[in-house]
């Protein structure tokens, strides 16, 4: 898809001083040539969106039919939105318009001729020469000299303000009340027979004497007319027989060309009485001579123009004054401009001519004696240093050719600028053309002959396009070595220097229609590659030389463009840092365009930077390393070079690291650890190329280690769980935690206690130990207690009718366990509840145990086989993990041979048991009297040590599997990291 085409203007001229107009056109030849560039530029591209700052607001809200913007960033969001070029005033002179197109480049339209006026107020305005009364005389109404002609009167002719300068012209006499006729004021009679024209122009005034008859011309007042200059600007000659008017510095402010005069000759006139007369034919227009110019066939002479103390003296030329052979009338006119607009002039004759046009080739006479003309213009093209020269052409109008068919004109650079002011005249060959010049730009065949000698009255004046493509390889070369003026010579010679004493060439062309256009534009700013996502493709190294996970991973630069407009990305993957390595994927292809349609974004009249995404069409392949750069164009087909690129890296890793274990000499994994709050470490090992640990603990907080090992200090006592994930350099992650259980040894009298007075439904039974301070056995002992609640499961439940408030229920299938163990069982410990059994012939039913792998460590329980078949409370303990028979020590039920607390169905018990370490001795406690510490204490001497790992469990006991289910009611549950006193147990029967 090829990008929009730059519009370029077409200059029209609609007559000698009136203003140009800039109208759009379809597609001609030079745009053309720019739409075959862009299409080869595109056609061969892919294209990348672009992401970056939003485009101009919508439609509906831009007024276009504006054409014109404050600033060029305003202008390009104009010409974006409305699709036309834009012209931006802060760009604006004189002589120069910069225009934004649509697609962000800009086009610079230079005149050598003022074409507008910048108004005191800021405003602009055609330059408009028509005369309008005011104050003390008349005004053009606009132009960019400040000057106002005489009403009449004693007073100045011309008065010219110049900043706070003043500079007058004054006719020696009164002048009368003038004759308005546009432009011109015409002062009647001022000697007899001689009218005084001034004529306002774009940058000035001319003032000619119209002398209407011999008599007239052998008054003694014209052999020098005097004029008398005033004001604080002060007068000085010049080489070229002119005048500049200066400041006090020296500069010159305003400048007076060397003067000529010229008569009424047409070539269609007869001799009469001596003298010279017009016939009645009609005249074509090119051969009428006014107070404007010289016709083509009038006799001209120069004056020559002195100072003489304040006056200004004119002495035209005797012969033309007296000669029989000379037409009326007569006019003398000298030009005074302001030192702006540049062309000149050089003449094989040095003679100076008037300048109201640029004559090229051999003067015919009568008009001229075969000298030669070249002519030369400047161009301001400060606006073009640094750019890229887009398209570049002149274009200029031909007012009159000597011949009726084509004959060419040849457009060259010389060395050097002008020298001489607006108009001069230069010295012959001081600026060689032809074999001479530096280089030959152009060649243009063309003619405009209107003075009726060739088969039609007026062949009408002839645009003259100079287009080809030196001119824009040559404005290159200006705007690279950042030249501020483009001067341009015109010469009837050939590039080897023939041809220019041919008559057939003679050429004259209009100054105010000679225009450069050219459209210009900067490549976008090099790309900048962007760091990979974290989020998606990388981690630790996500810029070059990056490491990533994302096996189709997307790439991503910054972008921006100096003029904004739209633009394209193109991406490419290859196996090495080089051209010729092979290409892994890319989304453009000389051969075989991939992707060409993809829309982009546009940033019109804004250098922000966007961003411009791809993501990689083929997999990539893990442990390999590939090379990637990028390339952004605009709309008019300039790129950023991806050559001189730097390549960026990429490495493919999508391999997770794993964890294989933590270990830790504080906290082992599954056993008994350090006191809670004590410091420990934990070692992680494991596989691939990790870089970080994330780790937490019960679920808790996910922080962050750079080196396998994390410092942890529990807290918290009890069962805990350590979880560890790797993370390597390109994001990989392993894939579920590596979880360490390990068990922080609680604070010397830990306790727990579970009261069952949870209401009839709840499924958990709280864990109130070392939490109230009413519990005088199992009182708070600081912050690290970690609560062990009891899970409950099918079979078991709250009811009501509890040792005191509700109780637990057990259906002899149910139990309630909590998560990991609750006693270090290595250490001594006591357990206890109030039991109330329901189903006692049902067998053997354990009330309180803390599981092993294979059985329990510790049972209280009731045996039917104790005391020799009747039955009893019990306590066991086993001496390893394994199934074999325990260790019990079991209550008769009898005290001085009468029954006490005896197991019965209902009937609430009180039963504890104990071990104590350093006596190897297990105990059961039997009491039922809440009222005195009556009861039974039997005991047992154990052997073995070791730590259950499993949970401790309410309603059953294990060995092999879960057995001995208990059935009936058990309420205010405890269990202790000590050995009660007997005191101590007997109190909590209360």
């Amino acid at each position: 898809m090829g990008a929009p085409v730059p519009v370029n203007a077409r200059i029209v001229h609609r007559g000698p001083g009136e203003r140009l107009d800039l109208m759009r056109c379809g597609m001609g030849r030079r745009q053309g040539r720019i739409v075959g560039t862009l299409l080869a530029l595109t056609l061969g591209a892919g294209l990348v969106p672009l992401s970056g700052a939003p485009v101009a607001a919508a439609a509906e809200t831009v007024d276009c039919s504006a054409s014109t913007a404050a600033t060029a960033g305003q202008a390009a969001l104009l010409a974006d939105a409305c699709d036309k070029p834009v012209e931006a005033l802060d760009a604006r002179t004189e002589f120069e318009q910069v225009y934004v197109e649509p697609t962000g480049a800009r086009r610079l339209v230079a005149a050598i001729t003022a074409q507008r006026v910048h108004r005191a107020d800021g405003s602009w305005a055609d330059v408009d020469p028509t005369l309008r009364a005011v104050e003390g005389g008349f005004t053009p109404i606009a132009s960019t000299a400040d000057m106002r002609f005489s009403g009449g009167g004693a007073g100045p002719l011309v008065t010219w303000q110049e900043g706070a300068s003043e500079f007058t012209l004054s006719w020696p006499g009164r002048l009368p009340a003038p004759r308005i006729d546009g432009d011109t004021a015409v002062y009647e009679s001022v000697l007899p027979d001689v009218n005084l024209h001034v004529t306002a122009l774009a940058e000035g005034f001319r003032h000619v004497l119209e002398v209407k008859t011999p008599e007239a011309a052998a008054n003694p007042a014209l052999t020098k007319v005097r004029f008398v200059l005033g004001g604080d600007l002060r007068p000085q000659t010049s080489p070229d027989g002119g005048l500049h008017i200066v400041d006090a510095s020296g500069t010159a402010v305003v400048t007076a060309l060397g003067a000529a005069m010229w008569d009424s000759a047409t070539g269609q006139q007869t001799v009469k009485g001596g003298r010279t007369q017009a016939t009645a034919l009609d005249v074509p227009r090119e051969l009428v001579s006014d107070a404007r110019e010289p016709g083509e066939r009038a006799a001209t002479a120069p004056v020559r123009v002195t100072l003489a103390g304040d006056d200004m003296l004119l002495t035209p030329d005797t012969e033309l004054l007296t000669s029989a052979s000379t037409v009326f009338p007569l006019f003398i006119d000298p030009v005074f401009n302001k030192n702006r607009s540049k062309w000149a002039y050089e003449s094989s004759n040095a003679e100076n001519n008037d300048a109201t046009a640029m004559r090229v080739g051999r003067q015919a006479p009568p008009d001229g004696s075969g000298e030669k003309y070249r002519s030369f213009f400047e161009f301001s093209v400060p606006e073009l240093r640094g750019q890229h020269i887009v398209s570049a052409y002149m274009d200029l109008q031909l007012d009159h050719s000597f011949s009726c068919g084509a004959t060419p004109v040849y457009l060259f650079r010389p060395g050097g600028n002008i020298t001489v002011s607006n108009g001069g005249r230069m010295a012959w060959n001081s600026h060689p053309l032809g074999s001479g010049a530096q280089k030959l730009l152009d060649t243009w065949s063309g003619n405009a002959n209107e003075t009726g000698g060739c088969g039609v009255a007026d062949q009408g004046d002839a645009d003259v396009i100079l287009d080809d493509p030196r001119i824009k390889t040559d404005l290159q070369a200006a705007a690279t070595a950042n030249w501020t003026l483009y001067t341009v010579g015109l010469c009837a010679c050939d590039e080897n220097g023939q041809g220019e004493s041919d008559q057939q060439r003679w050429k004259r062309f209009y100054p105010d229609s000679t225009y450069l256009i050219v459209t210009y534009d900067l490549p976008p700013y090099p790309v900048v590659a962007q760091p990979f996502s974290q989020t998606t493709d990388c981690y630790k190294q996500c810029s070059s030389p990056a490491i990533v996970r994302d096996t189709t991973p997307t790439l991503n630069v910054t972008v921006a463009d100096p003029y904004g407009g739209v633009l394209r990305t193109i991406f490419e993957v290859r196996t090495a840092p080089s051209d010729t390595a092979p290409v892994v994927a890319w989304n453009y292809s000389p051969w075989n365009p991939v992707n060409t349609s993809t829309p982009a974004v546009t940033t019109a009249g804004t250098s922000t930077p966007g961003t411009a995404s791809w993501q990689v069409p083929v997999t990539l392949t893990s442990g390999t390393t590939y090379y990637w750069r990028a390339s952004t164009g605009d709309e008019v087909g300039l790129w950023n070079d991806m050559g001189v690129g730097v390549w960026q890296t990429l490495t493919i890793d999508n391999a997770p690291p794993t964890v294989t274990n933590v270990s830790s000499s504080q906290y082992p994994l599954k056993a008994w650890g350090a006191v809670v709050n004590t410091p420990g470490t934990f070692a992680i090992t494991g596989a691939g190329d990790a870089v970080e640990w994330t780790w937490q603990v019960d679920g808790g907080t996910v922080q962050t280690v750079t080196s396998p090992s994390v410092p942890y200090t529990p807290v918290k006592d009890m069962v805990r769980v350590l979880s560890v994930k790797a993370i390597d350099k390109a994001g990989n992650t392993s894939g579920s935690a590596f979880n360490h259980e390990f068990w922080v040894k609680p604070l010397p009298n830990r306790c727990w206690n579970w009261r069952m007075d949870e209401a009839v439904g709840a499924t958990t039974a709280a864990d109130k130990g070392n939490t109230d301070t009413a519990d005088q056995l199992c009182g708070p002992i600081g912050s690290t207690v970690n609560a062990k609640n009891g899970t409950l499961s099918p079979g078991a439940s709250f009811v009501t009718g509890g040792k005191s408030g509700n109780a637990a229920s057990f259906t002899g299938t149910g139990k309630i366990t909590t998560s990991g163990p609750a006693l270090d069982t290595r250490e001594s410990f006591t357990v206890m509840a109030w039991v109330r059994p329901s189903s006692l012939v049902s067998g053997d039913q354990t009330i309180l145990s803390q599981d092993g792998v294979n059985g329990s460590r510790f049972q209280l329980h009731y045996d039917k086989d104790a005391n020799a078949g009747a039955g009893g409370w019990c306590f066991s303990t086993r001496a390893a993990d394994n199934t074999a028979a325990p260790v019990s020590a079991c209550a008769t039920g009898m005290f001085d041979g009468a029954p006490l607390f005896p197991p019965a169905d209902n009937v609430w018990v009180h039963l504890a048991g104990t071990y104590d370490k350093t006596t190897s001795e297990i105990k059961v406690w039997v009491m039922g009297d809440g009222l005195s510490c009556t009861g039974e204490v039997a005991a047992a001497t154990a052997t073995g040590s070791w730590a259950a790992g499993g949970s401790f469990v309410i309603g059953r006991a294990r060995s092999g599997g879960e057995t001995e289910f208990f059935k009936g009611l058990a309420d205010k549950v405890y269990a202790h990291q000590r050995v009660l006193a007997a005191s101590e147990i007997c109190q909590s029967l209360a």
